[in-house]
């Protein structure tokens, strides 16, 4: 099978190896041969020696120390050759057409993403108990941004279950955080801008109504570990909150120095309307005496 050079899938992992097997697997049994990127910073189970199996299938990128995650995503994303990228967490993974699937959609370069909803394996029950956003459009196709604004600023898109290319996700991830963010916890924050920054970038977006990508619910899931932590649930809603804040920033802000800069030509327009009119006023009399 040919490579497709245009798409890589980056796997983040952290002290997951049990996981880290399944997600690769998902990876290497895609319908599209790609480039499979993991990247470990600070683990300290048996990755390093699990992934050896996998010889040269993937390419496998160690740090000793832990950065946090939106470093160790950022790290294999740097890395990563495809323009577009699939970055799929250690604990989740994708069916065997998602890659493909997605893909047709970027035919259009105005598309900006494309997600698909996503099933969720309970890891105790070990079975498929719910399945999220297969609610959020009817049917497979191409949709504008602007009239889905609203569904998106009230849904989190998980990056798991999006591919967009790979410049944007650079951008929304590139400082770590967003400027003068206050309250960060395990990725939250970034992981959404991704979603918001394409708003801002491109007019369409692309959906496939077919859950093409897996959840795991699990005691050490981020999502899972927030419930059970009052805290933690807060830090998190505090996070998306700032995301919020600074998108409607930088989308109004274009706006507002629009306005600003057309306000200032027009007042410099009606201070001039007296001078305008009396010139006109004497060059009429002017006609009329001749």
């Amino acid at each position: 099978m040919k490579i497709n050079k245009s798409i890589s899938s980056v796997i983040p992992t952290f002290n997951r190896e049990l996981y880290l097997k399944n997600a690769i697997n998902s990876c290497l049994n895609q319908t599209v041969k790609h480039e499979i990127i993991v990247c470990n910073h600070g683990g300290t189970d048996g990755t390093d020696e699990m992934v050896k199996q996998f010889n040269e299938k993937i390419k496998y990128i160690k740090k000793d120390l832990d950065y946090g995650p939106h470093h160790c995503w950022l790290e294999g994303i740097l890395e990563a050759k495809g323009e577009y990228i699939n970055l799929l967490f250690d604990d989740d993974w994708i069916e065997p057409s998602y890659i493909e699937e997605c893909m047709k959609y970027f035919r259009d370069p105005q598309v900006g993403f494309v997600f698909t909803p996503a099933k969720v394996f309970d890891e105790k029950e070990k079975k498929v108990v719910n399945i999220i956003h297969d609610h959020f459009l009817p049917s497979d196709g191409i949709y504008k941004m602007s009239k889905y604004e609203l569904n998106f600023l009230s849904n989190l898109i998980s990056p798991t279950a999006f591919i967009m290319r790979k410049k944007d996700i650079i951008d929304a991830l590139f400082n770590g955080k967003l400027p003068l963010a206050k309250y960060t916890y395990k990725g939250v924050g970034p992981d959404r801008f991704m979603i918001l920054l394409c708003l801002l970038r491109y007019s369409k977006f692309g959906f496939i109504k077919d859950p093409l990508v897996v959840f795991r619910s699990h005691i050490n899931s981020i999502t899972v570990d927030s419930r059970s932590n009052e805290n933690k649930k807060e830090l998190i809603k505090k996070a998306y909150a700032e995301v919020d804040k600074y998108y409607y920033s930088l989308k109004y802000g274009k706006f507002f120095s629009f306005l600003q800069s057309n306000y200032i030509l027009n007042i410099r327009k009606v201070l001039s309307l007296p001078f305008l009119i009396r010139k006109l006023w004497f060059k009429i009399q002017f006609l009329n005496r001749k």
